[in-house]
């Protein structure tokens, strides 16, 4: 296919090449344009051989093995961490969201001290809370290999997905 490519701009040259009248006033710079489009051209071609090279190179030898299930289904808004692109996604564990949210020191500040979510303290407390969980979902997901953690997510084959929260609570 790439000796196609480089026939067909050679042969594109050459005809622009042969129409170009010596006798004409400018033939010479219609020459030398001619030529520079086919220098360039030569030079593409072999710099898309070269890529095209090099991605056959690195291709795994059962690429169904390798590529990862596109079977996910979620919202990308209940992602934490993570890869986000559920085409991506091949091994993510799930934990439950507002149950770490509450188990963090900032969530039972606000409960004991009976503080508006919504107050500027409350909004920042709230803030605090849910960085502190997905740090924590970040951490645990690195240490573990897993891909990315979601609020939910499933699989269409409807396989377990794990279920992390102890271990996320445990960080704080």
């Amino acid at each position: 296919m790439l000796q196609l490519l480089i026939t067909q701009v050679a042969l594109a040259v050459t005809a622009a090449v042969g129409s170009c009248s010596t006798d004409a006033p400018g033939a010479r710079a219609d020459l030398h344009a001619a030529l520079r489009a086919e220098a360039v051209a030569r030079a593409v071609a072999v710099e898309v051989a070269a890529e095209v090279t090099a991605e056959v190179a690195v291709a795994p030898v059962d690429a169904e093995l390798a590529a990862p299930s596109r079977d996910w289904t979620g919202k990308t808004e209940d992602n934490i961490c993570g890869l986000r692109d559920l085409s991506q996604v091949s091994n993510p564990v799930v934990i439950d969201f507002q149950a770490c949210l509450d188990a963090t020191p900032e969530m039972k500040k606000i409960k004991s001290e009976k503080i508006d979510p919504k107050s500027p303290e409350g909004i920042r407390l709230v803030t605090e809370a849910t960085n502190r969980v997905t740090q924590a979902c970040e951490a645990v997901q690195r240490a573990n290999g897993y891909c990315s953690v979601w609020k939910s997510i499933r699989h269409k084959d409807g396989r377990a997905v794990t279920d992390i929260s102890s271990q996320v609570t445990a960080q704080f």
